[in-house]
């Protein structure tokens, strides 16, 4: 016996001895669990022999040491040796415990994954259990202090299940608590900076970020889901073995202390670890601790994500691409999952079955995802059939829950990016309207005035607009589709991303034409388009007011005219918008497609109408934005849209822009003082259209296939609209002045007419022979008027007031029209019919020449026939208050000012009705009558000529030898100023309108165009863009014509003198003579 204790007590100084050199060894691989494995071993034989040190007691107790031997540990009679190495190594280990429990500590705040695996993770988990001092001490019965170490033996089987529950408990928390520590330490890191400044920065952050939100994935992937299911679930994971054979319990930094030819025992090593740790753990519990924190940090985690990729993408859309691949290739892609399920202890989906309650996450990430919208799509959770239904179940319906799994990449980044996409499409075509509109506003603020604008540099500036508008809707296009870079996933992305680039581009294209719309309204005033046609049909109501109004409306025609161009080249030059707005993209198609059908919560655009109607009191096709945001909240009143918001949302408005009669600075978002700037402007009223509208509600509202109501020929129309209401407006402003000039020499003819007899009529207008004066005298004495009124008829020439505004019309188009605008729109009708432009032929299709030359045309027409019709036959001085004869100028007219009149009307009718070959574009028709304006005017010319007929043939004998003279004044003029006139009404190719007619003869052989004068123009103003200049000749041809004249020079002067005598004397007799005719040789 005294051998066995002598033996029993070396060789427990030789352990004391050996472990803590192990401990220190382990300490320094970081083998947390061996360290901690051999301080318990350490501990438990210094505990039984002395009470002199409390750590090693509750240590040794804790791990099931305490016997009744320990009674007699205090009275021990241990050998001075042992005593003393015992004390010595517990002062050099003392400290030991608590640094194995911060290296364990910190290990579990370090991600796993890439750190040895489970096994680091069971490793420091069974050390900080076994290095727990309070390990025993979690009795829920009556007296916690009656708990202790007393004897261990004697606890029954209750009290030690609930303590290893316990246990087992706290080990999952404090395991969980580390990972959300070191979740949060990662998005801290995570946050960027607001801006970056130059490509480099913007390369190195996305590259910071792009690392660490796949640590984040990691994260979540193993330590969160797949360790602790193996750990805490089964109970079993892969031990990593190193080369030599050592275990990499702890970081697998490779050192190696042993023997390389150690076999290690992989089970031993697994039974070692578990063995410490409680026997088991409440799946139940483990679930709900696993789900309760995925519910918790998921919405931190997308919410942190989404701002970092805001910022990302506002560098490069191809690098957030890039990051979007890589994330999903780390959460679904396909050898992401294979690498899951490569451990060989269990698949990923079973860990999600034992780890992740569905109802428990979904509610979470739901219950936050407000950053969801704009694209639509799913949460975290996925269908395996179909993604809508199981986004749309009912969470306690078990059927529902079997078919759902959770995933990481639906849960994290899916909306995420769906949303980030529509953020930033959003963001992308309210800073493409502001840019188009602030350069547009750029070129109105420095273009010149009207009469000194060069037609080539309107054409340049609203090309580049149209260019620029649209190479920036094909860059967010390209940009948006970037981010489809995978293919596991393109199908659904793609459908989103089309229906937001659908909805995006109708929302911008309205934004644009309601800017470019109220942008003409604050030049022209309150009246509208469909008012100008009134005006003109009111003149005598206030003559000097109508013509004041248009002389000042030039001021606006240089900004009429830049957005006439501009939205002329934009229905052909916006080659984006028939991809941007295909039909099948529109998101009622999408939802059918979907299995929605066309219950969808979607409106048609007839309804739309219905409720447009009712807010328009006044029938003028225009509502304000507070009768917009009504009559649209109507509108979609029994749907999931709210149709005020909408309003607000797409013409970039607040809510206190909502007050009825608020001011009309209010309502414009701070972010986009371009489009806010004709908010500002008072005379821009706030009011939108019913196409602009439709555009405007795309989200909401199923738009036809094709055809004039689908979201193409809605723009088209739109744009169409005010092409036409810019050239009416630019070609009232350019013949204002030939206008005025026009109707003042009008009036003063007709009033001339009105009040002197027909020789005096004659004589101020060239019409009176020689012989007249006297002749008028003599019968005026005889008081015999019958010889004068059997004087030939003599007609005279077409008045120059006449002639001088249509070639003014004429000038007009040549200085307004460029090379450029004689090229055609379309190359094709295919491409034409892509646009959504349907015409017959390629050549109805109107060039920018087309429609300059309608425009003046039926401005042109429009004003003489109205001019004339209101100058010819209303009275200014009604003998009854206004009651009078309409024909009361008519009455007092002489018979030659009566056939003056109608050369006048005739001439007219002729250039714009039988001369004009190019039509009239742009045509708006009458409430009432419901005639256009050309026929309406048609109908006037033939009025006032059918009137003046009449008068004519009730003062004339031979009104047709008039009628065949007419004609021939007018090929007169046809002829004189063909050149000008065939350029407005086209060319004369079969000379129909310049060749003469025989002349007529009356009255016994007396020729009725016996005395005729000439037609005789003033010199005009050449429409030459630059002046002829003269060429000067090449330097070296000079040179060489200058050398060959001294050459030939030289050679007859060296004849001469070689001569005969003879040939000398002449040339000494007459030296200066011959020199002088050598030159002239």
């Amino acid at each position: 016996a005294a051998v066995d204790g002598e033996d029993e007590i070396l060789r427990i100084r030789r352990e004391l001895a050996r472990l803590p050199r192990e401990i220190h060894r382990y300490l320094d691989e970081n083998h947390v669990h061996s360290a901690a494995a051999a301080l318990i071993s350490l501990f438990s034989m210094i505990a039984p022999r002395s009470d002199r040190y409390p750590l090693a007691t509750a240590l040794a107790a804790s791990n099931g040491g305490g016997s009744d031997d320990w009674n007699y540990r205090a009275n021990a009679n241990n050998p001075p040796l042992l005593e003393t190495q015992m004390k010595m190594v517990y002062l050099h280990v003392q400290t030991l415990p608590s640094r194995t429990v911060k290296l364990a500590t910190k290990i579990l705040h370090r991600s796993a994954a890439k750190k040895g695996g489970a096994h680091v993770t069971a490793a420091a988990l069974s050390a900080l259990d076994l290095l727990d001092v309070d390990r025993t001490k979690f009795d829920t019965g009556d007296d916690g202090g009656n708990a202790g170490i007393s004897s261990i033996t004697s606890i029954n089987n209750n009290q030690t299940n609930r303590n290893n529950m316990n246990r087992a408990n706290k080990l999952i928390d404090l395991y969980y608590e580390s990972k959300a520590k070191l979740l949060n330490k990662l998005l801290n890191r995570l946050t960027l900076p607001s801006s970056i400044s130059t490509a480099a920065d913007a390369v190195s952050v996305t590259n910071a970020a792009e690392r660490i939100l796949s640590k984040i994935v990691l994260i979540l992937q193993y330590d969160v889901i797949l360790y602790p299911y193996m750990i805490f679930v089964l109970r079993k994971f892969p031990i990593h073995v190193d080369v030599a054979g050592k275990t990499g319990s702890g970081s697998g930094n490779g050192h190696q202390h042993t023997n390389p030819k150690t076999i290690v025992n992989k089970d031993q090593i697994l039974h070692s670890i578990m063995s410490t740790l409680p026997p088991q753990f409440d799946g139940a519990v483990l679930q709900s601790k696993s789900s309760r924190f995925l519910a918790a940090h998921l919405p931190l985690i997308r919410t942190k994500v989404k701002t970092v990729l805001q910022i990302i993408a506002g560098t490069t859309a191809s690098k957030l691409g890039q990051i979007r691949q890589s994330l999903y290739d780390k959460t679904d892609g396909v050898e992401c999952m294979k690498e899951l399920d490569g451990s060989g202890v269990c698949t990923w989906e079973e860990a999600l079955a034992g780890m992740v309650d569905v109802r428990v996450v979904t509610h979470g990430t739901f219950a936050s995802a407000g950053d969801g919208g704009g694209g639509g799509g799913t949460s975290g959770v996925a269908d395996t059939h179909d993604t809508r239904s199981a986004a749309n179940a009912t969470p306690s319906s078990s059927s529902s829950s079997s078919s759902r799994r959770f995933s990481l990449w639906g849960a994290l980044f899916s909306n995420t990016f769906s949303s980030l996409v529509h953020s930033l499409l959003t963001s992308s075509f309210h800073s493409v309207h502001s840019r188009v509109v602030s350069t547009l506003r750029t070129s109105l603020a420095r273009a010149p005035p009207a009469d000194c604008m060069l037609p080539h540099e309107a054409h340049r500036n609203a090309l580049r607009i149209a260019t620029d508008l649209d190479a920036s809707l094909r860059r967010v296009s390209d940009d948006a589709h970037e981010l489809l870079v995978h293919a596991e996933e393109r199908e659904e992305s793609e459908r989103r991303l089309r229906q937001s680039l659908y909805v995006q581009t109708c929302e911008i294209m309205g934004r644009l034409l309601n800017e470019l719309r109220r942008m003409l309204l604050v030049a022209g005033g309150t009246k509208e388009g469909r008012d100008g046609k009134k005006r003109r049909r009111e003149f005598g109501a206030g003559d000097e007011e109508d013509e004041e109004e248009i002389c000042t409306g030039g001021e606006d025609a240089t900004k009429v005219l830049i957005v006439g161009r501009l939205c002329h080249l934009l229905k052909f030059r916006l080659k984006t918008l028939p991809t941007l707005l295909d039909p099948k993209s529109s998101p009622a198609v999408l939802a059918a497609g979907l299995g929605g059908g066309k219950s969808t919560g979607m409106i048609t655009l007839l309804e739309l109408s219905s409720s447009f109607d009712l807010a328009d009191d006044d029938d003028d096709g225009l509502i304000s934005f507070d009768e917009a945001m009504e009559a649209m909240e109507s509108a979609f009143s029994g749907t999931h849209f709210h149709g005020a918001e909408m309003v607000r949302d797409t013409l970039l408005l607040t809510s206190s822009s909502s007050t009825v009669g608020g001011d009309a600075s209010r309502g414009v978002p701070s972010g986009n003082a371009t489009f806010g700037a004709n908010a500002h402007n008072k005379s821009a009223p706030r009011n939108v259209t019913l196409s602009e509208l439709a555009l405007l509600s795309a989200r909401g509202l199923r738009h036809d296939a094709s055809g004039p109501e689908s979201a193409l020929g809605t723009v088209q129309s739109s744009l169409d609209d005010i092409v036409g209401r810019c050239f009416r407006e630019w070609a009232r402003a350019a013949l204002s002045t030939p206008l005025k000039s026009f109707r003042t020499a009008l009036q003063e003819r007709v009033e001339v007419a009105c009040t002197v007899s027909d020789l005096e009529w004659r004589r101020l207008n060239g019409l009176v022979e020689k012989d007249d004066a006297l002749l008028r005298e003599i019968n005026e004495s005889k008081g015999d008027q019958t010889k004068l009124k059997q004087r030939p008829m003599v007609v005279g020439q077409v008045s120059p007031y006449i002639v001088s505004y249509i070639l003014a019309v004429s000038a007009v188009l040549n200085r307004s029209v460029c090379p450029a605008d004689s090229l055609p729109p379309v190359p094709s009708m295919e491409y034409a019919k892509v646009l959504g432009i349907s015409f017959r032929d390629e050549k109805e299709i109107p060039n920018m020449l087309s429609t300059i030359r309608g425009s003046l045309l039926g401005e042109a027409v429009t004003t003489l026939s109205h001019s004339l019709q209101q100058l010819i036959l209303e009275s200014a001085e009604d003998d009854n208050g206004g009651n009078g004869d309409q024909h009361t100028k008519l009455k007092k007219c002489s018979p030659s000012s009566l056939v003056q009149l109608l050369l006048d009307v005739k001439f007219v009718h002729r250039c714009f009705f039988e001369r004009n070959q190019y039509g009239f574009l742009f045509t708006t028709s009458d409430f009432e009558t419901g005639k256009t304006s050309d026929e309406e005017s048609r109908d006037i010319t033939e009025d006032l000529s059918k009137r003046l007929s009449i008068y004519v043939k009730s003062k004339v004998t031979d009104e047709s030898s008039i009628i065949s003279a007419i004609s021939e004044r007018h090929s007169q003029v046809f002829v004189s100023c063909d050149l000008f006139f065939s350029s407005l009404f086209g060319e004369d190719e079969d000379g129909s309108f310049t060749t003469s007619p025989s002349s007529t003869v009356m009255n016994g052989g007396s020729s009725m165009l016996s005395f005729s004068p000439s037609f005789i123009l003033n010199p005009l103003a050449s429409s030459r863009r630059f002046t002829l200049l003269p060429i000067q000749a090449e330097k070296s041809l000079t040179e060489l014509q200058l050398r060959g004249k001294y050459g030939k020079k030289s050679q007859e002067e060296k004849a001469a003198n070689i001569a005969p005598a003879s040939g000398n004397a002449l040339g000494s007799g007459f030296g200066f003579l011959s020199s002088m005719l050598t030159k002239t040789r």
